[in-house]
């Protein structure tokens, strides 16, 4: 396992005999912002409610700095900060004894970290929690995730009620913990412009398999969108694996290629077309059009 903080393997989730994750082998690298994406169902929760002990793994095993999931002392889960999806606080508590208790819970507390995020975010101590907007309510989650120093973060959606403004100085501030203290952040978020802001490495969910685990760079050099424009009309195959997408109008053609490579290229350059032009794809755009039912078992883990 080495010096990864998370470790999964071969692991694998049943709910009521539906398998929702179905082998899952990975490494996060120290000091690595991973986004985990998949769609909605997919088994991104479940991963980290199983990662922090807090449901038990059908098969497999999982571990959190160099320790086993199911047996976390305290310890451990001190070097570990955690936003749940929801943003779930004691709602009849006041901001200001919220806090307290928290801190009087942490082995570790940083109050001039916390000082600074609740000057950015002006959250109000002296309001009861359930008095907050979700936003605030949001941005409070993450301030106590934070304040605990944690060596590990793990955000399950954090982002999720905050506006525009309020998600752009969180990704300023997680970029800035991960840049100088090397904190290795776990990252799963429905915003997938958010995750291509902030993330080093993704990883992509699909039928309850990782089917994509990669520099984000190198997903984006893989997977290419072309223009093709022929002298007549376009070819009805040209003839090439992995096209996740294709849409043809008289000489022209439209294709997204998994796994583009040089022999790819080559086989299309025996058709003679006139021009071929990349169009820019965001990390949107890609997982858009690669976790399609019928496009999703071209991915082959490893592959990208």
């Amino acid at each position: 396992m080495g010096d990864s903080p998370i470790v999964m393997e071969n692991l694998v989730k049943y709910y009521d005999g539906r398998r929702v994750l179905d082998g899952i082998d990975l490494e996060v690298p120290r000091g690595c912002i991973y986004g985990l994406l998949g769609r909605n169902g997919g088994g991104k929760t479940t991963i980290i409610r199983i990662l922090l002990g807090l449901e038990a793994a059908t098969r497999g095993s999982t571990a959190l700095l160099g320790q086993d999931s199911t047996q976390l002392t305290a310890q451990t889960r001190s070097r570990i900060g955690y936003v749940a999806e929801g943003h779930h606080l004691i709602q009849n508590y006041r901001v200001r004894r919220l806090v307290g208790l928290c801190k009087g819970l942490a082995i570790h507390w940083n109050d001039a970290f916390f000082g600074q995020l609740i000057e950015t975010f002006r959250l109000p101590m002296d309001r009861k929690v359930k008095e907050l907007s979700a936003g605030m309510r949001a941005e409070l989650n993450l301030a106590l995730a934070m304040a605990t120093d944690p060596e590990l973060l793990i955000l399950d959606d954090p982002t999720l009620g905050l506006d525009t403004v309020a998600r752009r100085q969180f990704l300023e501030l997680a970029i800035d913990l991960i840049q100088k203290q090397n904190r290795t952040i776990l990252f799963s978020s429905h915003i997938l412009a958010d995750v291509e802001r902030i993330a080093d490495r993704i990883g992509v969910l699909v039928a309850g398999r990782l089917v994509v685990d990669c520099e984000l760079e190198e997903l984006k050099n893989r997977v290419k969108k072309l223009q093709v424009l022929f002298p007549t009309e376009a070819p009805e195959d040209l003839y090439i694996t992995e096209i996740v997408q294709q849409q043809t109008a008289g000489r022209e053609m439209v294709l997204t290629v998994a796994n583009w490579n040089p022999q790819k290229r080559a086989i299309l350059e025996t058709f003679g077309p006139e021009s071929v032009t990349e169009l820019p794809m965001t990390l949107e755009d890609i997982f858009i059009e690669c976790t399609k039912p019928a496009v999703a078992p071209i991915w082959q883990k490893g592959e990208v």
